[in-house]
C-alpha cells in the first residue's frame, strides 16, 4: 500500500486507506505523515484536517489538534455531523489542555427515596440471638427531600513554570419534607487549598501534582455531627493517549460530637484515610469509560465502629446530538455500577457479641444530562442500592429517583 501511495501521491482515497491502516496498527506518526503530505495536493480539505486533528488528539498534541479542528469549523461546507464531532473534541481539549482558572456549579433537585433512612426492610431482627420486633419508626421509610450541591474552583497562576495555587469548595445539603425524617437532614461543607506543580519540569507532560489541606464540617439533623481537618496529595495526568489518570491519598481526623439524639456519637472519632484511583479512557470525546477503585481505613475510639472498606466501580458517559433542541446542546447519558465491601474490627456488643459486622453494597445508577441553554441543564436520575449484611439492622435496599437542574458558571 505504501508503494502504491508513493507511485500515485495524489490519490486521496488511497492515502486515507493507508492512514487508517497505520492508525489501526498504532502508528499514528505514519498516518499523520501520509495525511499531511496529502494536504500539499488538496489544501483546505475538511476531511484531511479533521482526521489530522483526531490523530494529533490521540497523540496528546492538543494544540496542534485544536489548530486543525478550528480550520474545519471555518469551512462553511462542512456537514453538520462532522462539525458536531469537532465541537466535542474542542470541548475536551479545553478541559485537558487549558482548564479555566474559575469554575462553579449549582445542582438542585427534588428526590424521592424508597428507604430514606436506610432502615431494615423488615420489622423482625435478631439482636444477641433474640428476635425483636421493631417499631415503624425504626424500619425503612420512604421520603421526599430537597437536595442542593454547590461547587467552586479557583486557581491562581504563580507565574513559575505553570505552578498554581488551587482552591476548591463543596457544599451539600439535603432537607426532608417529612418531619419524622428531619433527624437525618444533612449539611456538609468541605474546602481544599494548596499548591499544584507542573511536572513537565521533570519530563512528565500534561501531569500535575497537588498538595492540599482539607477542612470538613458536617451537621446531622441541624446538630453538629463532626468536623475534620486533614491533608491530601493528588496526581492528575493527561499524558497517556486519550486517557485521564486521577490518583489521590487523603487523610482526615474526624472529631464526632455527642448530642441529645446521638449521645455516643463521639465513639466514632478517629482518622479516616483513603487511597483511590480514577481512570478515564476517551474512545472519542463523546464516549468516555471510567473506572474507580479505592481502599479506605476508618479508625474509631470504639473498635466496633472502626472498619476497612474497599470499592470498585465502572461506568460510561455517552454524549450525542440532541434530537429535540439545538445541535450545539448535545445530550449526555451516564451509566455506572459498583460494589463496596466493608469489614468492621470488633463485634458490636448490642447486636452480636460474637461476630463483627460485614457489609456488601451493590449499586447502579443512570442519568441523562439534558441542556436547555448554554449553561443550564435538566438532570433526571435513577439509582438502586442493595446492602447485604450479617447484621439484620444493616440490611436494606433503596430506590432513588430525582429530577434536578444544573447551572454552570
Amino acid at each position: 500500500m505504501l508503494q502504491r501511495m508513493i507511485a500515485n501521491p495524489s490519490d486521496l482515497d488511497l492515502a486515507f486507506e493507508y492512514a487508517q491502516a497505520s492508525s489501526d496498527a498504532g502508528d499514528y506518526e505514519g498516518a499523520i505523515s501520509a495525511l499531511e503530505r496529502m494536504l500539499i495536493y488538496a489544501p483546505n480539505t475538511p476531511r484531511l484536517q479533521f482526521e489530522l486533528g483526531v490523530l494529533y488528539y490521540k497523540l496528546g498534541a492538543y494544540e496542534v489538534a485544536r489548530s486543525y479542528f478550528e480550520q474545519v469549523l471555518l469551512n462553511p461546507s462542512v456537514p453538520n455531523e462532522i462539525a458536531d464531532q469537532v465541537r466535542l473534541y474542542i470541548q475536551q481539549l479545553a478541559l485537558a489542555a487549558d482548564p479555566p482558572p474559575f469554575s462553579a456549579s449549582i445542582f438542585s433537585a427534588i428526590r424521592w427515596e424508597s428507604n430514606a433512612n436506610f432502615g431494615p426492610g423488615t420489622n423482625t431482627v435478631t439482636l444477641n440471638g433474640i428476635d425483636f420486633t421493631l417499631g415503624d419508626q425504626s424500619v425503612g421509610r420512604p421520603g421526599w427531600s430537597w437536595l442542593n450541591i454547590g461547587t467552586l474552583h479557583y486557581s491562581y497562576d504563580l507565574k513559575n513554570q505553570g505552578d498554581r495555587i488551587e482552591f476548591d469548595f463543596l457544599a451539600y445539603s439535603t432537607v426532608y419534607f417529612d418531619d419524622e425524617l428531619s433527624d437525618i437532614d444533612l449539611d456538609f461543607f468541605e474546602f481544599t487549598l494548596g499548591p499544584s506543580f507542573n511536572l513537565k519540569r521533570i519530563g512528565w507532560d500534561q501531569t500535575r501534582l497537588f498538595l492540599y489541606a482539607i477542612g470538613d464540617l458536617s451537621y446531622l439533623g441541624y446538630d453538629s455531627y463532626f468536623y475534620a481537618p486533614g491533608a491530601g496529595i493528588r496526581l492528575l495526568s493527561f499524558a497517556a493517549t486519550q486517557s485521564v489518570l486521577d490518583a489521590r491519598l487523603e487523610t482526615r481526623y474526624r472529631d464526632f460530637q455527642d448530642n441529645s439524639e446521638l449521645p455516643t456519637n463521639s465513639l466514632r472519632t478517629g482518622f479516616q484515610t483513603r487511597i483511590g484511583v480514577n481512570y478515564s479512557y476517551y474512545f472519542t470525546p463523546g464516549l468516555v469509560l471510567t473506572t474507580q477503585v479505592y481502599a479506605q481505613r476508618e479508625a474509631a475510639d470504639a473498635d466496633f465502629y472502626a472498619n476497612t472498606e474497599v470499592a470498585f466501580s465502572a461506568g460510561f458517559a455517552y454524549t450525542f446530538q440532541n434530537p429535540l433542541w439545538r445541535a450545539d446542546y448535545p445530550l449526555t447519558w451516564q451509566l455506572g455500577a459498583g460494589i463496596i465491601r466493608r469489614d468492621y474490627d470488633d463485634p458490636d456488643p448490642t447486636i452480636n457479641p460474637n461476630e463483627s459486622e460485614r457489609d456488601d453494597t451493590w449499586w447502579a445508577r443512570t442519568a441523562v444530562v439534558v441542556p436547555v441553554a448554554e449553561t443550564w441543564a435538566l438532570v433526571p436520575q435513577v439509582e438502586y442500592r442493595d446492602q447485604q449484611s450479617n447484621y439484620d439492622l444493616r440490611t436494606f435496599d433503596d430506590l432513588t429517583t430525582m429530577l434536578g437542574i444544573q447551572k454552570r458558571f
